[in-house]
């Protein structure tokens, strides 16, 4: 019990003494400064804080709700490049190689198509085509297709077919000259459309296209026929003077090709 006394004792004599010490600082000390007295942030007279007014300023992207980008939509566009000074004005080296391989170009082909022509066979000249099968040896490259179309007897494309003839008639084979007469007709008739080869076709049906379209060379056209079918199928004999009959009526046939208008009558269908 003494113990606790003497604890009590001591504790409120340290208390007294502490208030003691307190009451007898000065007024000025109880006054503890402000570290904002005298900034922007301060009243002095009021002596408190001034409160600052913070706005909320919410911003947001044009493109917050798109799926792919966030650039904004009223962005704007850069503008072209300006070209290049000179890009396109002026003649340069470049320029002029590129006109002078064009040129080259086109000079090559006008000599390619030039060469073509001239090695092909075919003969422009109005009534040039007809003499080359009344008077040539050598057959173009168009009538030799041409003879292609002929009955399977007339297709021999090594020789002029109106010149074998004659000189199958000057050593008196006529059975084999009157086969060369025969193709020569058509081929000629063929060239101004009076009639139209075609395989399968019949030596009949060849009159008869010849007819319509100049009844004249036709029935010309049908004394050949007879004589060929005599001595290509029959096995007759054509004689000598047949065949001069023959040869003359072709001379006139001939005469009338060359002075008929190959478009005039488009021959028979």
């Amino acid at each position: 019990m003494c113990i606790v006394a003497c604890v009590l004792f001591s504790s409120i004599s340290l208390q007294a003494m502490t208030r003691q010490s307190f009451a007898d600082q000065p007024a000025e000390a109880k006054t503890v400064a402000s570290p904002v007295t005298g900034s922007i942030w301060f009243d002095d007279d009021a002596g408190e804080l001034i409160p600052v007014e913070v706005s909320d300023q919410q911003t947001d992207t044009d493109n917050r709700d798109s799926r792919w980008t966030g650039v904004s939509r009223n962005k704007a566009k850069p503008a072209p490049a300006a070209p290049a000074a000179g890009a396109n004005g002026g003649f340069t080296i470049a320029r002029l190689i590129g006109w002078l391989m064009l040129a080259g170009l086109l000079v090559g082909i006008v000599s390619l198509l030039a060469w073509v022509f001239a090695n092909s066979g075919f003969d422009f000249t109005p009534g040039n085509v007809e003499q080359s099968l009344l008077t040539g040896e050598q057959l173009d490259r168009q009538t030799r297709q041409r003879m292609e179309h002929l009955p399977e007897a007339l297709r021999d494309t090594s020789v002029n077919p109106r010149a074998q003839a004659e000189r199958l008639m000057e050593s008196g084979q006529y059975n084999e000259a009157v086969i060369y007469l025969y193709g020569h007709q058509l081929l000629l008739l063929d060239r101004v459309h009076w009639l139209r080869l075609a395989r399968g076709k019949t030596n009949s049906r060849y009159v008869r296209e010849t007819k319509r379209s100049q009844p004249d060379a036709g029935n010309r056209l049908q004394q050949t026929v007879s004589a060929f079918e005599r001595a290509y199928f029959g096995r007759h004999e054509i004689s000598k003077v047949e065949f001069l009959r023959l040869w003359q009526t072709n001379a006139v046939l001939e005469q009338e090709i060359q002075a008929a208008d190959s478009v005039r009558k488009p021959g028979a269908a």
